[in-house]
């Protein structure tokens, strides 16, 4: 029975379907979603096999779909979400289909380019018309004909241009309002100032005629003389993409121009309106239906795209193929296959055989809602090996509790809680939605992750007691004040000695006193240093002990005596002793104790007594009268841990390569007695391919002893190094934690209390509402946000490296069902090239 500690158990079958009733059943294998397809063909080339055409026609509907509906986002047209999922599109419907969909393509094809040109004229009209409503009052009733000038002719007037005497040219147009400066500059340097340019008071809006992007453009006058600078002229227009118009010669004929270009714009907007009334229209229609037709010819093309993987039997009466399926859902399928031949009514049913094989499986998790974000952060780093114990069950208590340590506030934590609880309650209605937002769905799909950090940086939070910086007294405090008034206002600070009277421990969390004192500082680093110390050494043992586990399981029983046993032993006689002297530590000294050797200022400092043990010298006392260790013979002690850890180094190193390579080498002797044997009688063709499988197991138990070596030489060194890094690595739950309680204290002083609770007037009161809302923004923004990504990725790093390298392999590969679930996710660019490759196939 599969479940989260282990991947599902796995069997590889023979699938034998019959072709009629083969649409069918792999429609009802894809609603189940618990069968990955083997290529039967893995050398015939995608674009030959024998359902490609069926597939390429699939892909080319959906390419028209997917056209018709960016046409309908583009108009903003809401697309109604589905209630019940459709069926796969039927091959006796695919024709049909096709028409339908080339019709609508066609429509909408013709609608789009009968819009663009026409508002391609709009726009062109529109701006001679702006033109010549600006630029005449600048002419007046001028009139430029040549007669009106002198008499010499005029022989370089060319389109936009008016010929004058002496050669003179006339240049209108629009230009974009923010390179209009820059082109006026431009025309005064290459005229070197002999140029007349008035632009007009007002600009306008135009809208480009393909990106309906609006741009402000203004129009512009400008006269020079000289054929050589009309050229300049048009080549500086050119590189500012400047649209010039020609203007008439006469007032007259400039104002009835204008009355004309005002008719022809009405008629035109009339005629824009019916035909995006029309396309609107058509757009509407269609999406009524467009998901429900995306939904079918996707599944349809996975179907065939799956159908592809299959294998014609010679008599072309049946499809062979091989599917990994989960054992616990073999009678689902098998029921499945019996349900679909029965349906359609063929005289031989479908069925499934089990195929031994030595292949490794993939690995399969069965996850939930709730447990399917906590598996994502392990896949993320790698898939477990088959039937390898899955972190992905420790992680569900493991990773929010170290984020909690972080990240502990109880405000901050209500409100990841709140956050994901909002997100929890309204999942039906988000899925349904089905958002293309890349970062919304990472945070949706892990709300229930987001949840359990919340809860986990609550309980966090009350044992720091840490209420947004502040303390909650839930009971009496530990110290007690035992000075007056006079003596308190007398003294800016008051110090509390632990040998004078005091109270009842506080039992949960930190004691509230401690958030005025001076020295709190150095409190919560002791208390949280040490913490982190702790909890690092018992995850990393757990860890470790998770491998004994897996060796048991998989039945490698040397190596629980030959890495299990002297890594745990290492770790324990290093890090676990240190562990202890905490303990002993904390429970040996007291500030109340009345002997000196147990008195607070004779407590031996731990980092001395580790390193002094790590070199195998005597430590000194603190000072003359104490004692330098805890207990008589903790040198002694020490010592043999000490042997005790450097010992198992050496059985690490050689024992697991000393005992494969003795192994193998036993087996490659009874494998070649074997052979030897074998050979005095074979002379049939069975009996060669036997000796072919004898031959690959000696060569599987043929390993140079080098290889071993190296192997686990490299894997000695990194645990050994790495046991120390880790446990270093652990201290981030100590940095983190006091820099986001540092954080929140700075930004409660400095912006709350400093800037609204200290006035105490009437506008004080003011004041706290709005210095509050710019004290939770940076709150939401900096503490819950980035500190909570931050402590998010370190967490991820702590299980990543320093937990689960303790056990986890990560070298399998992930099984993915043929389901209508995923829709062919990440497949749409292959099948594209496959049926493009088919295409220039043919033509040849």
């Amino acid at each position: 029975m599969g479940c989260m500690l282990r991947s599902d158990p796995m069997s590889l079958f023979d699938t034998y379907i019959q072709p009629e009733v083969a649409f069918e059943t792999m429609s009802y294998l894809g609603d189940l979603g618990c069968c990955q397809f083997l290529d039967m063909n893995p050398d015939v080339q995608p674009f030959q096999k024998s359902y490609v055409s069926e597939m390429c026609r699939c892909a080319e509907m959906e390419r028209k779909l997917r056209f018709m509906e960016d046409e309908i986002l583009k108009d903003s047209i809401h697309i109604p979400h589905l209630k019940t999922e459709p069926q796969a599109l039927q091959p006796n419907e695919m024709l049909t289909y096709e028409n339908m969909l080339d019709k609508w393509e066609g429509d909408i094809m013709e609608m789009s380019t009968n819009e663009s040109n026409l508002m391609k004229n709009y726009v062109k009209m529109s701006e001679m018309y702006y033109v010549l409503e600006h630029v005449g009052p600048m002419l007046g009733d001028a009139e430029l004909r040549r007669e009106s000038f002198f008499s010499k002719k005029n022989t370089t007037a060319g389109a936009g241009d008016i010929g004058f005497g002496g050669q003179l040219m006339v240049l209108a147009g629009v230009v974009r309002r923010k390179r209009c400066f820059h082109f006026e500059m431009m025309l005064w340097r290459i005229s070197r100032g002999n140029i007349y340019f008035r632009q007009a008071s007002q600009d306008r809006i135009f809208k480009e005629p393909m990106s309906i992007k609006e741009i402000r453009k203004v129009a512009f006058l400008a006269i020079c003389q000289g054929e050589e600078l009309k050229l300049r002229m048009q080549k500086v227009c050119s590189g500012f993409r400047v649209n010039v118009y020609s203007c008439p010669k006469t007032y007259e004929e400039r104002t009835d121009m204008l009355e004309k270009l005002g008719t022809r714009l009405l008629d035109i907007e009339q005629v824009l309106r019916k035909t995006d009334f029309h396309r609107c229209k058509t757009l509407r229609t269609i999406s009524r239906q467009i998901r429900t037709w995306v939904i079918q010819v996707k599944k349809s093309k996975s179907i065939y795209h799956n159908l592809n993987y299959f294998n014609m039997d010679i008599t072309k009466k049946c499809l062979i193929g091989q599917c990994w399926v989960p054992d616990r859902d073999v009678n689902k399928v098998q029921e499945g296959l019996k349900k679909c031949s029965q349906m359609v009514g063929t005289n031989v049913h479908s069925f499934m055989s089990k195929r031994n094989t030595d292949a490794v499986p993939p690995t399969f998790h069965r996850t939930n809602r709730f447990t399917k974000g906590f598996q994502a952060l392990i896949n993320a780093y790698g898939d477990s090996a088959y039937r390898e114990l899955n972190p992905g069950l420790y992680t569900i208590i493991t990773f929010p509790f170290l984020f909690s340590l972080m990240f502990g506030d109880m405000c901050h934590g209500i409100i990841l809680l709140l956050f994901g609880y909002w997100m929890i309650i309204n999942e039906k209605k988000f899925i349904a939605q089905r958002s293309t937002n890349e970062i919304w769905n990472i945070f949706f799909g892990g709300r229930y992750v987001i949840t359990m950090m919340g809860a986990f940086s609550m309980y966090a939070g009350f044992i720091y007691n840490d209420w947004f910086s502040k303390a909650i007294v839930v009971m009496d405090a530990y110290w007690i004040n035992n000075l007056n008034a006079e003596q308190i206002a007398a003294n800016l600070i008051i110090e509390l000695d632990p040998k004078d009277e005091t109270g009842p421990v506080y039992i949960f969390g930190i004691d509230p006193i401690w958030k005025v004192a001076k020295n709190k500082i150095m409190v919560e680093n002791s208390i949280k240093m040490k913490l982190s110390i702790i909890i690092g050494i018992v995850h990393m043992m757990f860890g470790i002990f998770l491998s004994l586990f897996n060796y048991i399981y998989f039945k490698r029983k040397y190596l629980i005596y030959l890495q299990f046993i002297p890594e745990i032993l290492f770790l324990m006689c290093l890090f676990l002793w240190l562990v202890i002297l905490i303990y002993l530590k904390w429970f040996t000294y007291s500030g109340k104790s009345g002997d000196l050797l147990t008195g607070a200022g004779c407590a031996p400092q731990i980092l001395i007594l580790f390193i002094d043990m790590m070199l195998l010298s005597t430590t000194k006392p603190v000072e003359e009268d104490c004692e330098a260790y805890m207990f008589k013979n903790q040198q002694t002690v020490q010592t043999i841990l000490l042997v005790i850890a450097l010992s198992c180094i050496p059985i690490m190193l050689f024992g697991p390569p000393g005992y494969i390579y003795y192994v193998n080498k036993r087996k490659t002797k009874e494998i070649m007695k074997t052979v030897s044997k074998f050979r005095g009688y074979q002379h049939r063709d069975s009996d060669k391919l036997s000796e072919n499988d004898i031959v690959a197991q000696l060569k599987k138990y043929q390993v140079n002893f080098g290889e071993l070596m190296i192997h686990q030489g490299v894997h000695t060194i990194e645990y050994v190094l790495s046991t120390i890094s880790h446990t270093a690595s652990y201290l981030r739950l100590w940095a983190l934690s006091l820099a986001h309680a540092q954080l929140s204290e700075m930004l409660w002083i400095m912006i709350f209390a400093k800037l609204a609770l200290s006035d105490h007037s009437i506008l004080g009161s003011i004041k706290v509402f709005v210095v509050f809302a710019i004290w939770a923004i940076f709150t939401l923004s900096i503490l819950v946000i980035m500190e909570g990504l931050s402590a998010f990725l370190h967490t991820l790093r702590l299980h990543w490296v320093e937990f689960m390298s303790k056990f986890y392999s990560g070298g399998g590969w992930p099984f993915r069902p043929f389901s209508f679930k995923g829709l062919m996710s990440g497949e749409e660019e292959k099948i594209d090239t496959v049926c493009k490759k088919r295409q220039t196939y043919l033509q040849e």
